[in-house]
């Protein structure tokens, strides 16, 4: 019986290596996300640090500032500024944080529709080879049937003749 080729191989091999080009694609751009909600995280603690160092230097300039001189208390001040500034520059990384993890989602997402695509198209044409091979299948045992019903038929008819 003859082997059976699907004209297609090549295009289905070239369909199912985009495939898994497209999941390592998929992974790489899950890992950029994770890089990135990892970073925002920090800012985000980093924010959260910077207001409890203002909130708690405000206390200690309200409490002390009876007691303490005057040089001390410009110190204080000095610092609070600076704490202040620090607390808008980090939201502002945060801010910027927050558009990168926003892109890596969209990324992510395209990534994974493209993935989910190239999984349909190399799944249609293995379906497709799959029918192709059991109508071969089928073709090839109907007609190794029908040569082994001639043979039957022919050996039946020699014996007949021959005896």
């Amino acid at each position: 019986m003859p082997a059976f080729t699907f004209r297609l191989q090549t295009l289905l091999d070239q369909k199912l290596e985009i495939e898994a080009k497209a999941k390592l694609a998929v992974a790489e751009k899950q890992r950029v996300l994770h890089e990135q909600e990892a970073a925002l995280r920090s800012l985000e603690e980093n924010e959260k640090r910077i207001e409890r160092s203002i909130s708690r230097t405000r206390d200690e300039l309200l409490l002390d500032s009876v007691a303490n001189a005057v040089a001390d208390v410009q110190r204080r001040n000095e610092y609070l500024l600076a704490l202040q500034q620090d607390l808008r520059t980090a939201r502002e990384q945060t801010i910027v944080q927050k558009f990168a993890v926003e892109e890596a989602e969209m990324n992510l997402r395209d990534a994974q529709a493209y993935a989910i695509e190239c999984f349909r198209e190399a799944e249609k044409l293995s379906r497709y080879r799959e029918k192709l091979k059991k109508r071969f299948l089928a073709e090839a045992a109907k007609k190794e049937e029908l040569e082994q019903d001639e043979m039957g038929t022919t050996m039946h008819l020699t014996q007949r003749t021959g005896a």
